[in-house]
């Protein structure tokens, strides 16, 4: 990543209004959240944020705070009913369901961390609210290059999505995911070229099984975000349960 790459990535946004911003409080749609801070200004980004019965529901509070750093308006959606229908189906929202390793889940196209029709549910939701707050750009951070992934996070269903939104007679929202392409090592070095820091990344978490709001570093997504630290050569800034390499050195 360089300077070119960065203003590669701005130009792609568009270039009318401003944008809401689908924030988890992970990594991903922090540093999304921070390049559409960086192209329209804090004043003309929302970022809408759901509670749909996540085990890490301490993900929320981080949303908040990264908002709050960097002067962005916030709402908070209760989706708790998609918690409630995907009981005995998902470990991301079942707490009798073990949380598998990164080892498990490779391989697999559906991962037992799926969370079903999620981000079409919670898209749609974005987008409601996208017409609302006046704007046309939806931004979200999903990624098809993790080592495992899910059929909602595709460049193909993004655009099956637009296709859906392209029939609203009024307003044509767009559903943008700028880092669709990108592996999250890539991600960190645009936050870097944005920031000459990753601190914005102390206010995330990534963990599908958080304990006390620590992750746990055994997780398919703690998996994902600390081989993507090493990959930069960087310590993480936030904490884990278990000694990670880099905490040795």
């Amino acid at each position: 990543m360089n300077e070119h790459d960065l203003e590669y990535y701005l130009d792609e946004l568009p270039d009318s209004g401003g944008c809401v911003v689908v924030l988890s409080g992970g990594m991903d749609s922090t540093i999304t959240m921070r390049l559409a801070v960086e192209k329209y200004g804090s004043d003309n980004v929302s970022a809408i944020t759901f509670n749909y019965g996540q085990k890490q529901k301490v993900e929320i509070e981080k949303a908040i705070s990264s908002t709050f750093c960097l002067g962005v308006k916030h709402k908070i959606i209760d989706a708790s009913f998609l918690g409630a229908i995907s009981q005995g189906f998902s470990a991301n929202v079942d707490p009798n369901i073990p949380m598998p390793t990164i080892q498990d889940v490779l391989g697999d196209p559906t991962p037992p961390t799926y969370v079903p029709n999620r981000n079409m549910i919670l898209m749609s939701i974005a987008a409601a609210y996208a017409e609302t707050c006046g704007v046309e750009n939806i931004l979200c951070g999903i990624q098809s290059t993790d080592e495992y992934n899910y059929w909602d996070t595709t460049e193909s269903w993004k655009e099956k999505m637009n296709e859906v939104f392209s029939e609203n007679r009024k307003i044509q929202i767009k559903l943008i995911a700028p880092f669709v392409s990108l592996s999250k090592s890539e991600e960190i070095s645009l936050l870097l070229l944005l920031d000459k820091n990753v601190d914005l990344l102390a206010k995330t978490i990534t963990c599908y099984n958080p304990w006390d709001g620590v992750s746990c570093g055994k997780c398919p997504s703690c998996a994902e975000r600390i081989n993507a630290f090493m990959s930069c050569g960087i310590k993480d800034p936030i904490p884990y349960q278990i000694n990670i390499p880099w905490e040795k050195s």
